[in-house]
């Protein structure tokens, strides 16, 4: 994948792991359709997705508070866990976001089962990409493999991508999902919208 830098201070969408994160409880979340505009072009049709009921206008809130892109929110959500605020990776991430307890105790969640709490996970998640976006210059690409991966291996492989294969999908997923969102290539999803940050 190519390296791409940003300017802007707005973070872009991230997200993955999904594969691995099982839920706590079983069953499957309501849904509610929802639609999601499109940056294409002003007539263009939006494409109507899908996220759990009561849990699109708090992702939307968190992403306004947070000064973040709520399209990338929502795909960071959809990756990691399918919206299921009750999910456990295989590593011990937790909830919507699949938020590790050391990440969270750097910003003030001591507690694992707090991060089951959505709009807990949530905030812990967007502090986090703000600090990433801080420390990788708004490379989209960069800031989701660090949430995934973790800021060292970042670095420790000269601020690319590490050459870890579930990084790697982790990034192409959340991607992907985001430029389904914007309803733009996966390509023209490391750039923010005509006229606005994303991070």
């Amino acid at each position: 994948m190519g390296v791409y830098r940003h300017t802007s201070s707005r973070l872009l969408p991230v997200g993955a792991g999904a594969r691995t994160a099982q839920p706590a409880m079983a069953g499957k979340p309501q849904t509610q359709p929802r639609t999601a505009p499109s940056s294409r072009s002003p007539g263009a049709q939006p494409l109507r997705t899908s996220s759990p009921v009561g849990l699109a206008p708090l992702v939307d809130r968190t992403a306004q508070e947070h000064d973040i892109d709520p399209l990338l929110l929502h795909s960071i959500a959809r990756v990691e866990s399918r919206h299921t605020p009750d999910a456990i990776s295989h590593a011990g991430a937790r909830g919507l976001m699949q938020v590790i307890p050391p990440t969270a105790r750097r910003f003030g969640v001591d507690g694992a089962e707090q991060l089951h709490d959505p709009q807990t996970n949530l905030r812990v998640s967007a502090r986090y990409l703000k600090t990433l976006q801080q420390r990788f210059g708004n490379d989209l690409e960069l800031v989701l493999a660090a949430y995934n991966a973790g800021e060292g291996a970042v670095e420790k492989h000269g601020r690319k991508i590490p050459p870890y294969r579930e990084t790697q999908d982790y990034v192409r997923k959340v991607l992907s999902e985001y430029a389904l969102l914007r309803g733009v290539s996966a390509q023209q999803a490391v750039q923010p919208p005509s006229g606005k940050d994303v991070l």
